[in-house]
């Protein structure tokens, strides 16, 4: 049904930053690229990832096809990868295969498993404030949060960001200043808290440059690259119970 090929570095980071969020995973195959989106099984958080065909060496397609993944039973397969070898993936009616080719060929196969939830589209949210910045400030952040609470809060001022978080006897709070940042747009100030673990999850995926949009209450948007690929996750803020 489709044939592609990669470093298979590159599809080892793809599947590290899906396995971390999702457990079962919908990749639809189509002639300009691969496309998942799904939300994790507590439906805090939705991952939206865009494989464009110029990520491969090879990409061709007989059909556009569904593919239903155990992202775990990947992720497994994934860290058998060498790092100089190259994967090639093929599917046919219930099976992926994966071969690493480098100094030998080693081939696995993976069975494709129906996954129920159709691909949802991406929610409309009245952000207020996009942030672009180096992800270190933003792992520094999350790494800092963590000392101290599960929960962390983004604050987007007029002239800076703030990260911060308050525990039962400890606090931090990181000030990032407007000009520090590699771009700063807010129309109206923001605030929101999120939970860590989800956060940090991702951030792991994370290198060089990334986008926070953020609005005050509402679910906030991460997005970043992997080579090519486009990477949009969302989570939902944590919600204070009286």
């Amino acid at each position: 049904m489709f044939n592609a090929k990669l470093e298979a570095r590159l599809w080892r980071d793809i599947v590290n930053t899906v396995s971390s969020i999702i457990e079962e995973a919908p990749f639809e195959v189509k002639e300009k690229g691969i496309y998942m989106r799904a939300m994790d099984p507590s439906h805090i958080s939705m991952l939206d990832i865009e494989i464009p065909k110029e990520m491969f060496d090879e990409f061709s397609i007989d059909k556009e096809v569904s593919l239903g993944i155990d992202m775990d039973e990947m992720r497994k397969i994934m860290y058998r990868a060498k790092p100089s070898d190259i994967l090639v993936m093929k599917a046919d009616e219930s099976k992926i295969h994966m071969t690493f080719i480098g100094e030998s060929k080693r081939k696995f196969g993976l069975p494709i498993i129906d996954v129920l939830e159709k691909r949802s589209k991406l929610p409309e949210i009245p952000f207020t404030a996009t942030v672009k910045l180096n992800s270190e400030i933003f792992q520094d952040g999350i790494k800092d949060a963590s000392v101290v609470a599960d929960h962390i809060t983004f604050e987007a001022r007029k002239d800076s960001f703030l990260m911060k978080a308050q525990g039962d006897t400890s606090d931090i709070e990181t000030v990032n200043e407007k000009d520090s940042m590699i771009e700063y747009d807010v129309k109206e100030a923001a605030k929101a808290t999120f939970n860590l673990s989800y956060l940090s999850d991702i951030s792991k995926s994370i290198y060089g440059a990334m986008v926070i949009k953020l609005g005050s209450d509402v679910p906030l948007m991460l997005e970043f690259d992997i080579d090519k690929a486009k990477v949009k996750f969302i989570l939902a803020p944590r919600i204070e119970r009286e």
